[in-house]
């Protein structure tokens, strides 16, 4: 139970970096980068080239990696209307049940995410925009924010399995 404790922990410390803070960091970049474009569109006259490229990186990475510390916080949409009038043992069985599904759901999201790496490998894929930036480092974001994301559930399965363990006083 121990070791099970110290792998949740684990995760859940790589999730509030990777995925959490990360982002955190990220989305005041965006918003600093954003503000300088438009200092220099309405004050110089001329918009930063790179700005609208990488604004839609950070966004995808936003997304991507910041879906495991959502999942986390239970930041994600979830309907509770019907669930929330079921007995204590129900709701541990159907959320267990929806984070297996869940889990199982993102592997072909990460099989997807790769095989679209590959081929930008394969093909030296690189964006339309100014920058032609090498497509494999955005869609090397994407791989890691699904990885994360399954880890994140993986951990919230074995908090739920540990949750039925435990004796009914017992928080």
């Amino acid at each position: 139970m121990e070791k099970l404790k110290k792998i949740v922990q684990v995760i859940e410390a790589i999730t509030n970096v990777l995925s959490g803070h990360l982002q955190a960091w990220l989305i005041f970049g965006l918003m600093v980068m954003l503000l300088i474009e438009v200092l220099t569109r309405y004050l110089l006259q001329s918009p930063l080239s790179l700005a609208e490229e990488l604004g839609g990186y950070m966004l995808v990475a936003i997304t991507f990696m910041g879906l495991a510390y959502t999942w986390k916080e239970k930041g994600h949409v979830r309907v509770e209307l019907l669930i929330s009038r079921f007995p204590e043992k129900a709701r541990q069985r159907i959320r267990f049940i929806t984070l297996i599904a869940a889990t199982i759901f993102t592997i072909p999201l990460i099989k997807a995410c790769y095989d679209l790496l590959l081929d930008s490998i394969l093909f030296s894929s690189r964006s339309g925009g100014w920058l032609r930036t090498p497509l494999v480092y955005p869609q090397t974001i994407l791989i890691i924010g699904s990885v994360l994301l399954f880890l994140q559930l993986l951990a919230e399965i074995i908090k739920a399995t540990m949750a039925f363990k435990k004796p009914k006083g017992e928080n």
